[in-house]
């Protein structure tokens, strides 16, 4: 039996060069095609992480809740080599920028709750109306599944539609 190990991904900034750049641009425009947006952001695989490719991390880091700060840490590594199943499950005790995305999309669905980042019970219970809502497994907890539907939800929605290209905003 062999083993496969997949490489250490580096963090990456602005001005970051090399394969693991040409990696990550070629994992966000995979993404941006899976999520169908691919005609409005996609980035040129050239190996340097200039003001396009820096765009384009922010746009794709608000997308999944994560701090957009334009650094390429693990978990945007995560979110764009495996998409919503690499993005954090969410339950109760949860305290995050994510939780904060979740709760901004719910509210945005007409689902009362009130945006604060913390992921309490009255979050748990408009996760699963949510959940019912969207014809998702109902169990209160966002996984891969209600990460999907969030995630698609801010894809040309504000906060993160107002880093998109001007070209393309709405």
């Amino acid at each position: 039996m062999s083993i496969v190990v997949s490489p250490v991904l580096s963090v990456l900034t602005i001005g970051s060069q090399g394969p693991s750049v040409r990696h990550l641009q070629r994992c966000l425009n995979a993404q941006f095609e899976t999520f169908g947006v691919i005609s409005l952001i996609s980035v040129l695989v050239d190996g340097f992480l200039g003001p396009e490719t820096l765009s384009a991390v922010k746009y794709f880091q608000c997308l999944g809740g994560l701090p957009v700060n334009g650094r390429v840490d693990e978990r945007v590594w995560d979110f764009a080599v495996r998409g919503t199943s690499g993005l954090k499950v969410l339950s109760i005790g949860s305290d995050s920028t994510e939780v904060l995305a979740v709760q901004q999309a719910i509210l945005r669905s007409h689902i009362a709750i009130k945006p604060d980042g913390y992921f309490g019970t009255e979050t748990e219970q408009a996760v699963k109306t949510y959940q019912r809502q969207m014809g998702l497994t109902v169990n209160g907890v966002v996984d891969a599944q209600t990460w999907d539907c969030v995630v698609r939800s801010r894809l040309t929605d504000l906060p993160c539609s107002a880093l998109l290209p001007s070209l393309y905003r709405r």
